[in-house]
């Protein structure tokens, strides 16, 4: 019989690669981690590990294992559901990872909504990067992953994860007071100094500059949206934010790019996620407060 909590760590060393880190993840020491995935495969009877010094790689017959691994935790979790549905309203936890702008847009608010509407439903909020999100959600750290794609290819895309579209994000300028340059092209601030996030987003808006023939000069890297409105609104730079970033948009100058630069967001959940009533609910409350933000 396969352990489930041994099947959990095959999956994280799938991603991680190496026995610490896994260690690391799971609050395990490592040679703990090392014994259960030995004990994995005295279970499996066959080798699931191949060692390259301190790292470690899947055989053939691990990658087979950790893929089935994951259709099969998710089926655990479904079936503890089901039981607990015969018998209570929808119960469970629910993970979600979002990036900065859409917490803050809705995704704070769903996770408020859905524990009103369904108390038995704890729904966990982390706090992740679109490049973090992914793996986070392949490794079955969390159940439902907000991103952002912003249609150039940048976002990762992983077999066997469905998306559901949520909303559409416009992209603008952002500028001190007065600027009287720009007429929505990003070529009017090829002579500006920048201030940028340090996040996909900024590697967009590079992109987007390089393509109109410039090289932005960066003055500044500020991770929160607040400290970038003040430092434009201070006359520090110029920036490019994303509509729901901008609630509190106070004494700087945003303004349409032309053409419009968009970005799709999107929720991504594995592809027998939806098969526990909990994810399915906190998804649909989602939904709706990203539609209603």
């Amino acid at each position: 019989m396969l352990d489930p909590r041994r099947l959990r760590l095959l999956i994280a060393l799938e991603s991680l690669g190496t026995v610490r880190a896994v260690a690391v993840a799971a609050s395990m020491s490592p040679s703990a981690v090392s014994q259960q995935l030995a004990a994995l495969e005295r279970e499996s009877g066959t080798a699931l590990l191949e060692r390259h010094g301190r790292a470690v790689a899947l055989t053939d017959a691990g990658v087979a294992l950790a893929a089935h691994a994951r259709a099969i935790l998710e089926r655990i979790g479904a079936a503890e559901e089901d039981l607990r549905a015969l018998r209570d309203a929808p119960a469970g936890t629910v993970r979600i990872a979002s990036f900065t702008s859409a917490m803050r847009a809705f995704v704070i608010t769903a996770a408020a909504t859905a524990g009103r509407e369904y108390p038995g439903i704890a729904v966990h909020l982390s706090e992740l990067e679109p490049d973090d999100c992914v793996p986070a959600l392949t490794r079955g750290e969390v159940d439902l992953a907000v991103v952002a794609d912003f249609g150039d290819g940048s976002l990762p895309h992983t077999r066997n994860l469905r998306s559901v579209r949520l909303a559409t994000d416009e992209l603008k300028a952002v500028l001190p007071p007065g600027h009287a340059a720009f007429t929505g092209r990003l070529g009017d601030l090829a002579e500006d100094p920048w201030v940028l996030d340090g996040t996909e987003l900024e590697r967009h808006v590079l992109r987007r500059c390089r393509r109109a023939g410039f090289e932005p000069h960066v003055v500044a890297r500020l991770v929160s949206h607040e400290a970038l409105l003040y430092a434009v609104h201070s006359g520090l730079g110029v920036t490019i934010l994303p509509t729901f970033a901008l609630d509190r948009a106070d004494g700087v100058e945003v303004r349409p790019l032309e053409p419009v630069a968009r970005r799709e967001l999107m929720v991504l959940h594995r592809e027998d996620a939806l098969d526990r009533r909990s994810v399915a609910l906190t998804l649909d409350v989602l939904v709706a407060a990203a539609r209603g933000a």
